[in-house]
């Protein structure tokens, strides 16, 4: 809080802050009684002792510094033995402890502004390295506790995750949601994730789903169709005057944008007759950039285009089948780079039981679908095998689940200042399985029925498939009998699977029919495997023998830097000052106060430049407050709207051997590491 006597005094030299590092963690201030305190006599004394520890302080001048390090603020509360007097209070040290005047202060001041903050001994600091047994260096802070409960922080807040597990370890149990109320990306991103995974089980299965990879024609269909060439046996494009134009120039693309206009199925061979035109009936698509390289210059290119010019691109075999590589468009490869990939969504919930714990997500990207809680998906033929492949030996698809849950498993949790939060990290889909070849029920397999023989009378009728009336309960897509009967797998219990088991979404069987003019539940089974193969030959992020990528979020995923225009990622400038965003935060929150308008940069309503002296310290310079010219870009803020994801694994049933996994993401702590297990078939005890 500033004096109102800095504006009056025209001997005033005021030295800017902007350039030196801070530890000061706005988590840690106090509510209650503390109320914010003017702090300039605090900041006068603080500008004298650092000039006169410099040599440099200069008589008949009043020093003071623009502002407390960042994360500080001064409170006061009135005194418990006379409430008409009232003690100060210095909070922001990352241990949560506070300072009770400037002289005590006043080393951890001197360790920050020469950058020496390991060599700090403040009492909060030594407290600090006693307690933990570790050394602060440079900005970065320490596991600490605070008001009894352990806060370890990174420099863009409250390290949550890590704080979880430590929770974790203290209570044996842990049953709660997911709260991050200081990070940018919860903050921005969790009520729009609700809302939108609410809203997402009432779109029919074969509409694409933002972040998605999308086979898409960007122009050429405006007056013709694709019909499959008798002649060439390519799928070209059939004009309105009768002739064959050729095979479309396919793309790759991630969906971006979603039509505001309700479609209609019929939508998948016509353009809809939209007053409103494209931009609100049809798809945003963005052409999808190498995700390994520096150039990023494909995702400018981008279109609306009706949902007749997009096709799944785990059917890319069906539409490019016949094409030289070298006649497809480079974005083809990069799409195929990221088929062996997954990163999960809207982690809401955590349960366990030290040391193990699960992530409750309601989505998972798997290559290049959003598969989400109640979707139903086709799982891959029983005993698949690469070889079976170039054989052209491949079985049906006749297995799909019916997704109740999706978790990131944490195993092994580590409780130390390791990168890692557990020592194994996997993804595991719930849910009931159906399958239309009775005959599988008693197969071997983790799938296989473990009920009794029934009685004669049963035997000689066989299995029973769901009724009409159980299968509209049971698949939340319209005409699911259409692919049946269905009959009940594992007894009807629920069973867990990892990624690779997935083949990818199961559409409606009429919308099946208008895409792929077949009713057979594996038409990509040949493309999704081919991918998932190619891409674990290529993509680089994968470590050793590794033959999956888990990624942070999808846009680190897909290799993106810019989505709708905006600027995502790590790497987005938004990033670069974390502290102004917490700021704003805490401003959105309600709290108000001088100290927060100043840490958000939001300038005053009035008040005179800042002068510049030759006292002032070293590599300092003068220069007004900057204002908050980017705020409006808040909302637009896209670095993680779509997930996060784990490190390594090789979780099978036995006949899959090939899912290793390589990747993770900072949020949770996911760094390098490797080990292996097997999926249970069973829930574990504290899910």
């Amino acid at each position: 809080m500033s004096s109102s006597s800095e504006d009056e005094d025209t001997n005033l030299n005021t030295i800017p802050m902007e350039n030196f590092p801070s530890d000061g963690d706005m988590s840690t201030w106090p509510g209650g009684q503390y109320i914010e305190r003017d702090d300039f006599n605090w900041r006068k004394l603080l500008a004298e002792n650092w000039l006169k520890d410099m040599g440099t302080y200069e008589e008949g001048v009043i020093h003071i510094i623009e502002k407390l390090p960042d994360g500080y603020c001064l409170f006061q509360r009135p005194r418990g033995t006379n409430p008409g007097l009232f003690d100060s209070f210095l909070f922001g040290h990352p241990s949560g402890r506070y300072y009770q005047s400037q002289t005590t202060f006043l080393p951890h001041f001197l360790s920050l502004v020469k950058n020496e903050l390991d060599k700090c001994n403040c009492k909060p600091c030594e407290k600090m390295k006693t307690v933990q047994g570790t050394v602060v260096r440079g900005t970065r802070r320490a596991v600490q506790p605070t008001n009894n409960e352990r806060r370890p922080t990174d420099a863009e807040g409250p390290d949550y995750w890590r704080i979880l597990v430590m929770k974790l370890k203290d209570k044996k149990k842990l049953d709660e949601d997911i709260e991050q109320r200081f990070n940018i990306d919860w903050v921005l991103t969790h009520e729009w994730l609700s809302d939108y995974f609410m809203k997402l089980v009432l779109d029919p299965a074969y509409v694409p789903r933002r972040g998605e990879l999308v086979l898409w024609v960007w122009q050429g269909l405006e007056d013709g169709c694709l019909m499959r060439n008798p002649e060439t046996g390519l799928i070209e494009i059939f004009g309105n005057d009768n002739k064959w134009h050729g095979v479309p120039n396919w793309r790759a693309g991630v969906v971006t944008q979603t039509p505001e206009d309700e479609g209609h199925m019929v939508n998948i061979i016509e353009t809809p007759d939209s007053p409103r035109g494209l931009s609100y009936s049809g798809f945003r698509v963005e052409t999808l950039p190498d995700p390994l390289g520096n150039d990023k210059s494909y995702s400018v290119q981008y279109a609306y285009v009706p949902l007749r010019n997009i096709k799944p691109f785990n059917t890319w075999q069906l539409y490019l089948n016949g094409q030289e590589r070298d006649d497809m468009h480079p974005s083809i490869e990069n799409a195929m780079t990221v088929m062996s990939s997954w990163s999960v969504v809207h982690k809401f919930h955590i349960v366990g039981e030290w040391p193990n714990a699960r992530i409750h997500c309601k989505g998972i990207f798997i290559g290049a679908e959003l598969l989400a809680v109640h979707d139903t998906v086709r799982l891959r033929p029983h005993g698949f095998h690469h070889d079976q492949l170039k054989a052209g030996t491949v079985s049906e698809v006749t297995e799909v689940m019916v997704i109740e849950k999706i978790a990131l498993c944490l195993t092994g949790c580590v409780d130390d200042d390791k990168e890692q939060l557990a020592e194994h990290f996997t993804a595991l889909i719930s849910g009931k399985i159906f399958t239309t070849n009775p005959s599988r029920i008693t197969e071997e397999g983790p799938f296989k029925a473990t009920n009794p023989v029934p009685s004669t009378t049963e035997a000689a009728t066989g299995p029973i498939p769901l009724t009409t009336e159980e299968a509209t309960a049971t698949f939340r897509q319209v005409g699911m009998s259409d692919y049946g009967p269905w009959y009940r797998m594992a007894n009807g219990r629920t069973c867990n699977i990892s990624p690779h088991f997935i083949i990818g979404r199961c559409y409606e069987p009429l919308a099946a029919e208008l895409m792929f003019g077949t009713h057979a539940l594996g038409y990509d089974v040949s493309g999704v495997m081919e991918g998932r193969a190619y891409s674990s030959q290529v993509d680089a992020r994968m470590a050793g023998d590794n033959t999956w990528f888990w990624g942070d979020c999808r846009v680190e995923t897909l290799g993106l830097t810019e989505i709708n225009g905006v600027e995502c990622g790590l790497t987005a400038a938004q990033r670069e000052t974390p502290r102004k965003w917490q700021a704003i935060i805490k401003m959105s929150h309600g709290e108000v106060s001088s100290a927060l308008r100043g840490q958000a940069q939001i300038p005053a309503s009035g008040g005179r430049p800042f002068k510049s002296s030759s006292s002032a310290p070293k590599g300092t310079s003068s220069r007004p407050k900057s204002g908050l010219a980017q705020v409006a870009q808040t909302s637009k803020l896209v670095s993680s709207g779509i997930g996060s994801a784990p490190e390594t694994e090789d979780d099978s049933f036995g006949d899959a051997t090939d899912d290793q996994v390589s990747g993770g993401f900072s949020g949770l702590g996911l760094g390098g590491g490797h080990s292996t297990r097997e999926d249970s078939e069973e829930e574990d005890p504290f899910a």
